[in-house]
């Protein structure tokens, strides 16, 4: 390899760390969901204890077979009955939380193209798993 071709690659590599530092300054992509009404829903719970008393809620919309949006949402058991303790959603191009039940949101997953909604999910469903484990915890 001549040494012009070695400054090439690493100049290529210099800025592709670049565009990668500067999109994770960024949590909104450039993805925005069809419409739900135009995609298929599917929505199911998985209790994350044996008491029921903490639960996951998945609401997921597919356009095709592609995975185009979703929402996690853990849930605690009340005398009045579910209550929606956290959310995890992908609006405005990024996955994020709301914490606590705020609507102020930590963004966990930028979304730039359709693809990046099934990485997403895969990661908000882990998070609020361990969530879900936590609030569980501080209940008992």
């Amino acid at each position: 390899m001549s040494p012009r071709r070695g400054q090439q690659i690493a100049q290529a590599l210099r800025r592709a760390r670049k565009e990668v530092a500067s999109g994770l300054d960024k949590p909104a992509g450039a993805y925005r969901p069809p419409g739900r009404d135009e995609c298929r829903e599917k929505r199911w719970v998985v209790a994350v204890d044996e008491t029921n008393a903490i639960r996951l809620h998945y609401m997921a919309w597919r356009k095709g077979s592609v995975l185009a949006d979703f929402v996690i949402l853990v849930e605690r058991i009340t005398s009045g009955g579910w209550v929606e303790v956290e959310r995890f959603d992908c609006c405005h191009g990024c996955c994020h939380l709301h914490a606590d039940g705020r609507e102020a949101s930590q963004p966990i997953y930028a979304l730039n193209v359709v693809e990046d909604v099934q990485e997403a999910f895969t990661r908000a469903s882990r998070e609020a798993d361990d969530r879900a484990t936590i609030i569980r915890r501080k209940g008992e």
